[in-house]
């Protein structure tokens, strides 16, 4: 079972809204409430382009040209789906900070609250009734010849795959420094275990529980039906080879369908354990929960 760890009673937050009316209209109302109880508000500036709609004079905006304001934050709260929450703990990055997720949409599987508990979560917070719990983070690395082009962290997944030409990708691939297998397919992705539930899900992948610390290594569309997905501890670097064939052009790396890049013939993509874990105010249902009621797993089909 994963460790919990209490959230002391939150002073300041930091929200950070997907676009849209309704996470428009939840943020308007979390700002209120969060006022109401004597707490700060700060949000990210790449969202000021709405903060106009969202009582800018309420909050405490970063000045133009400063660092994002984080100075003394004890919880950040993102107000949308999966997708948000995954973009606030990428912002948050290494800091250790709280996540905690309101989701406005149909499926989720990482908020801890509904749009309808906004308040409920939200008065939780400052009466320092949550706790996080720790989730496995990646450190992705891309290497080209003896040169590194880029760092970057995620939460869910990384994966390589083709890019403007649909072609098969010859992947060659070792863990902990063994070669594992060159793996002919359409890409290859590699999640954590709160990954699991995402595109590697869509892909044929195993569910993993999230008290595991796992890398899952799982073909997309592969060429032999042998090359199936792989679970090894996640203390065991992975290397991934773009290896042919030599006419498919660039092939793409997407961290969390956050960040991404082409990767030419030879490149290597290194991923290994992130020092620090994300901090996840975890949702009350389980993964198998969410699965039962929206994805028709509890149903009697006989």
């Amino acid at each position: 079972m994963l460790e919990r760890h209490p959230v002391p009673p939150v002073r300041k937050v930091v929200l950070i809204p997907r676009g849209g009316d309704d996470a428009i209209q939840a943020t308007r109302e979390a700002i209120a409430t969060l006022k109401s109880l004597g707490v700060r508000v700060t949000m990210p500036r790449e969202v000021d382009g709405g903060l106009t709609r969202l009582d800018v004079e309420r909050i405490d905006k970063p000045q133009a040209g400063a660092p994002d304001d984080l100075e003394g934050v004890d919880l950040a709260i993102a107000v949308g789906g999966d997708g948000t929450l995954l973009r606030a703990a990428s912002w948050i990055g290494e800091r250790p900070i709280p996540v905690m997720g309101v989701n406005l949409g149909n499926l989720g599987f990482l908020a801890a609250y509904g749009a309808s508990e906004l308040d409920e979560a939200l008065r939780a917070a400052v009466a320092g009734e949550l706790v996080w719990q720790p989730r496995l983070r990646m450190i992705v690395e891309v290497r080209r010849g003896n040169d590194v082009l880029a760092v970057v962290s995620g939460c869910n997944d990384a994966y390589v795959k083709h890019g403007e030409l649909p072609r098969m990708l010859r992947l060659r691939t070792a863990v902990g420094g063994s070669h594992v297998a060159d793996v002919r397919a359409d890409g290859l992705i590699v999640s954590t275990p709160m990954g699991s539930t995402a595109y590697n899900l869509a892909a044929g992948g195993p569910i993993v529980d999230a008290n595991t610390t796992t890398w899952t290594i799982t073909p997309i569309c592969p060429h032999s039906l042998t090359h199936r997905p792989v679970v090894v501890d996640a203390d065991e670097d992975i290397a991934i080879s773009y290896a042919g064939p030599e006419d498919a052009g660039p092939a793409t790396l997407a961290v969390d369908g956050l960040w991404g890049c082409a990767l030419l013939l030879g490149d290597e993509v290194r991923i290994r354990r992130a020092e620090h874990a994300l901090r996840l105010v975890p949702p009350k249902a389980t993964v198998f929960d969410v699965l039962a009621n929206k994805l028709g797993w509890g149903s009697q089909s006989i």
